[in-house]
């Protein structure tokens, strides 16, 4: 994975500003800083710019880049899409 931000695909970013706006969980799987694996239900409440790099704020407290998001609900991002979905069907 790449340590210089990629930026996502229009529609892609699309889909998490919406999920912002409507403030409730979505399923997201993700890469964070140590690039483990994460999954979590969680609601995105804005996004910010740093270093030239865009983030993904959670209510969990976390932040996530934007290219390191895997899937948001049933959506694989474009750069992820032959990824395999690891959510548990149990």
């Amino acid at each position: 994975m790449p340590t210089n931000y990629q930026p996502i695909a229009c529609g892609f970013y699309d889909i998490l500003k919406a999920a912002a706006t409507r403030q409730q969980p979505v399923y997201l799987q993700y890469f964070n800083d140590l690039r483990q694996l994460c999954q979590e239900s969680v609601a995105i409440k804005t996004f910010v710019t740093r270093d030239h790099a865009e983030y993904a704020q959670l209510a969990s407290g976390s932040e996530v880049r934007l290219d390191h998001i895997i899937r948001i609900d049933d959506t694989a991002a474009p750069a992820f899409a032959d990824y395999p979905d690891f959510r548990c069907g149990c």
